[in-house]
């Protein structure tokens, strides 16, 4: 039998004097207590099935319930640390469906969209106590499943004192977690140069944006962040942290390359992407080093010392159609059509997933392997 959830929640009214009771509407024909003990009892897919078939509309109104029916059924429970982590990890895969369905921020519910159901799954984390393994795997989902979306700011933004009950990014209050982490640490600083990744066309950075000289320095970093657009100062420091990390330090170089390619320090770039192809161990992580190596030196005009880079990247990942495209049209450009066409023949018999193409999402192609991880950590 289908039950209904029919509760109500306050919401504060606009003078934030007086609160007014305003009734949740039903999440039919999903019973959320019922789902939430699914997915403890170890059937992942078919509770996460059961939201999804729900709907878009109950699954935005599914935001809602959380602080109210999926409280109710933690606290039903004496002892319920395990029952906060069930929460978290529902509550992270649901919003999984709403980011695959382009909802991370369209809520019926105005306050409260993607962001709002993480920090309550982030609150119920803490709240089980001493850190561990699940809460670190939980991290690393979020982590990944955020960067599909690109919303660095909420994922890495320290908490400014300025301004009452400002907020650390996800990852920020992870590693107060555990503040040693490496592998939060490369989420964190990929957090941060990502707000970076951007070129124009002829692989130049964007221009600054300008604001008024008269503006006050703190609304200014209100508006821009901590150092403006123009600063990623920070955010190569926290990649060049890593530099040395036996098995993250590759993917840092190669990110920090990247950062320093789009702040136009081609040097830099160089000298950082050469270091991550060397000490590269797959490749995926060969093969990016590689190809942007490649990139680079092409987009400067550099043919001849682009070519053997992309070779490189073909030999990693052959038929790879980033490097394909790009190392056919090089050899095109100097007259060897006939090496050309192979190339580009060869890319079109081996159609995959280019590691190129998610390079700016963070480690969302990631994200199904760290759900994964996280349901382990749970299975009874």
């Amino acid at each position: 039998m289908v039950l209904f959830v029919l509760l109500s929640a306050a919401r504060p009214a606009a003078d934030q004097q007086k609160k007014k009771e305003i009734p949740l509407r039903p999440i039919a024909p999903l019973d959320l207590r019922r789902t939430l003990d699914l997915y403890a009892e170890g059937r992942f897919d078919e509770a996460v099935q059961a939201v999804a078939r729900a709907g878009d509309e109950t699954g935005r109104n599914l935001r809602r319930h959380w602080a109210v029916t999926g409280q109710a059924w933690i606290d039903a429970s004496p002892g319920n640390g395990s029952r906060r982590l069930v929460a978290a990890a529902l509550a992270l895969e649901t919003e999984n469906i709403r980011v695959e369905r382009g909802d991370w921020r369209i809520t019926d519910d105005p306050p409260c969209a993607g962001a709002c159901v993480l920090d309550w799954a982030h609150q119920q984390l803490v709240a089980r106590g001493t850190p561990d393994r699940a809460e670190h795997a939980w991290y690393l989902a979020a982590a990944a499943l955020v960067g599909g979306v690109r919303d660095w700011r909420y994922l890495q933004r320290p908490a400014d004192p300025r301004f009452r009950g400002a907020v650390a990014g996800l990852i920020d209050r992870a590693l107060v977690r555990f503040p040693s982490d490496a592998a939060l640490r490369l989420e964190e600083a990929l957090a941060a140069a990502s707000r970076f990744n951007l070129t124009a066309e002829d692989g130049t950075p964007p221009p600054t944006i300008q604001l008024p000289p008269t503006i006050p320095p703190w609304v200014r970093d209100r508006i821009l962040g901590p150092g403006g657009r123009g600063d990623a100062r920070v955010a190569a420091d926290l990649l060049g942290a890593l530099r040395e990390d036996p098995d993250l330090g590759a993917e840092a170089r190669t990110r920090l390359g990247y950062l320093y390619w789009t702040q136009g320090n081609h040097e830099g770039s160089r000298a950082e992407l050469t270091a991550a192809a060397s000490r590269a161990r797959d490749p995926e992580s060969r093969y990016l080093a590689n190809f942007l190596l490649g990139w680079t030196e092409a987009s400067r005009g550099d043919m001849a010392q682009a070519i053997p880079h992309l070779e490189a990247a073909l030999e990693a990942r052959p038929g790879s159609q980033s490097a394909a495209v790009l190392l056919a049209a090089l050899e095109l450009h100097r007259g060897d059509a006939a090496k050309a066409d192979a190339i580009a023949r060869a890319s079109l018999e081996r159609p995959d997933l280019d590691p190129w193409r998610l390079f700016l999402y963070g480690h969302h192609p990631r994200l199904p392997e760290r759900i994964a991880a996280l349901r382990r950590e749970l299975t009874p």
